[in-house]
């Protein structure tokens, strides 16, 4: 059973390489081929992809490109996760330092920052 999974993040990063490491490193992502479907493409696109997942559903695109071509781009991006204490003890366990786990109108969930300028939340989905 996967721990985490979306249905789509996407994110301007000012350095790809880094971002796409980050995600890699904690997350276990592959990268993989940008599906010809999507909408927007730009040519520093990643694709990624979470365990347990049949296809990517994480974008990575270079901010200098997203801004010229003039890209709308969600906040901060949201996970879920079935068991938010057992996923936070699991990021820890890789070296992150997620904040405490937090109620809001009947959900739980906990925010990362990746150290580049974004922060994940994670969400507790029965």
């Amino acid at each position: 059973m996967q721990m985490f999974w979306t249905d789509s993040v996407v994110l301007p990063c000012s350095d790809v390489n880094a971002t796409m490491d980050w995600w890699i490193r904690h997350f276990d992502c592959k990268r993989v081929p940008v599906p010809s479907d999507w909408d927007s493409t730009l040519p520093s696109d990643v694709a990624l992809q979470l365990p347990g997942n049949d296809h990517p559903t994480i974008l990575l695109s270079a901010q200098a490109e997203v801004d010229e071509a003039g890209v709308p781009m969600p906040e901060n991006p949201i996970l879920f996760t079935s068991h938010v204490k057992r996923a936070r003890e699991y990021l820890i366990a890789r070296g992150l330092a997620p904040s405490a786990i937090a109620e809001s109108g009947g959900a739980l969930y906990f925010d990362l920052s990746d150290g580049l300028g974004h922060t994940v939340e994670i969400c507790q989905e029965p």
